[in-house]
């Protein structure tokens, strides 16, 4: 046999070596699972130390959404999807926003309890994860609820691994989500409601557009004010969450924005999101190159 033939076979077996963990087709019990057929006690460390460090990735991003959020009585629900350790954000929203503002909680400790939450909710093989945080005065309650059976979401993640952007570039995310919230004026001590979209390709952010913004009835007629940058960071914090998937797809956040008497811009929060797949066409502008999350 000749050395170019050697060497062409060489190179083939290598690459199925680099490809194969990738792949999400895996049978079960090979590969994507992180356990080999014959079930070494070694393959299942390793699978229990990577559903460990997948729970301790998101709560550390569920834990920084959270930071920034002071409402006494505020309650965030999340739904996750959980395959063999690895999860996937399906669904998001917060409610009973806007009440009087507790004291800074211990961000550290409620990203040990959202970790160990996670845990303990995701020893089913597959199934939707719910997990609640409700803030208190100087805390949050952490509420799980154990996988149950359902149908699987399009654009779930089958193998564990870190997905997080870099500082600089939620940085990034955070500006150009400020600047489509430029044009949304909220009357002085009035309420809007407004809809923005963003388009994503696996996990970049490639496109985003602000779909439209009105103001709630009952609002007073008064100046109009502009939208804090605060907005736009708890809005990243939310799109950080669920770009940790696959395929193409639209994701439209819900943001309720209100202005308190005195206050130099309006404050607010995103209320609620979905997901479609495919997504309609949107007009992209460009983020620039963001890393792979």
């Amino acid at each position: 046999m000749s050395s170019g033939s050697s060497r062409a076979r060489a190179l083939v077996a290598l690459s199925l070596l680099v490809l194969a963990p990738r792949c999400a087709s895996t049978p079960s019990g090979v590969g994507g699972s992180g356990r080999a057929p014959d079930g070494l006690p070694g393959d299942a460390a390793l699978l229990d130390e990577s559903r460990r460090q997948e729970a301790a990735d998101l709560a550390s991003r569920v834990a920084t959404l959270a930071s920034d959020v002071h409402d006494m009585g505020a309650r965030l629900d999340f739904t996750l999807w959980s395959e063999q350790g690895t999860l996937t954000l399906v669904g998001y929203q917060s409610s009973e926003r806007g009440g009087r503002a507790g004291r800074d909680t211990d961000t550290a400790a409620l990203r040990r309890a959202v970790a160990q939450a996670l845990l303990t909710a995701t020893h089913a093989r597959s199934g939707e994860v719910a997990l609640t945080l409700r803030r208190r005065p100087t805390t949050w309650a952490v509420e799980p609820t154990p996988a149950f059976h359902a149908s699987r979401p399009p654009g779930v993640r089958t193998t564990p691994g870190h997905a997080r952007l870099d500082p600089d570039s939620t940085s990034t995310l955070v500006d150009a989500l400020h600047h489509l919230l430029e044009p949304v004026r909220v009357p002085e001590g009035g309420t809007v409601w407004a809809d923005l979209s963003l388009h994503l390709e696996d996990d970049h952010v490639t496109g985003w557009r602000l779909e439209g913004w009105r103001v709630l009835p009952s609002s007073p007629d008064g100046k109009p004010r502009p939208v804090s940058r605060e907005v736009a960071l708890e809005a990243a914090h939310v799109v950080e969450l669920y770009a940790p998937a696959r395929g193409t797809r639209a994701l439209h956040l819900g943001l309720r924005l209100s202005h308190r008497r005195g206050a130099s811009a309006a404050s607010g929060w995103v209320e609620e999101s979905r997901v479609d797949f495919p997504t309609l066409p949107l007009a992209r502008q460009r983020l620039g190159l963001l890393p792979t999350l």
